[in-house]
């Protein structure tokens, strides 16, 4: 019997369910995707704060609550995303949270989980080749290191590397 809606929803264990713990490399890759985007988090927030991150755009977010609010929000968004990558390998895809007293069958919670890596290849690969083009010359356009020390280039650079890991951890 093929996947169906109505087995989203069960009662008893999802369709599927080993019912026994994931192996440690999952474990692994649930937490690396967890953990990579979050250096990323913190620089933004840390610029938001006030801190000298050599960003020459900082004070547009800082000067206006649009500003603060984008930023926010979008870190609310990234950290809350990342913290569900913990889910994969937990069980919450199979027991939390329970909506009507059944549990979330596990292949709804890979679905989203794929469709996130999916997204998030596009948008952190799309970033990486852009930035990496524009700062070795390959082509013209804007760059957030522009004006930034080294030092602060650095940071940038440390805080964001992580996040590739991101696409490929969840995939995992």
């Amino acid at each position: 019997m093929g996947f169906r809606i109505k087995n989203l929803f069960s009662f008893a264990s999802p369709p599927g369910s080993t019912g026994r713990a994931p192996q440690r490399w999952a474990k692994a890759a649930c937490w690396t995707a967890f953990l990579s985007p979050l250096p990323s988090a913190c620089w933004r927030i840390a610029m938001l704060a006030g801190a000298d991150t050599g960003f020459a755009e900082a004070a547009l977010y800082r000067s206006n609550a649009s500003g603060v609010v984008y930023v926010l929000c979008l870190e609310a968004l990234q950290v809350g995303a990342a913290a569900l990558s913990l889910g994969l390998c937990y069980g919450w895809g199979e027991k939390v949270p329970r909506v009507g007293g059944k549990a979330i069958h596990r292949r709804l919670a890979t679905t989203v989980g794929g469709a996130g890596a999916l997204c998030l290849y596009v948008i952190v690969g799309a970033y990486t080749v852009r930035i990496v083009g524009v700062s070795t010359g390959a082509w013209d356009g804007w760059n957030p290191m522009t004006g930034m020390n080294p030092g602060q280039r650095a940071a940038l650079i440390a805080a964001y590397t992580p996040a590739i890991a991101w696409p490929i951890a969840l995939t995992a």
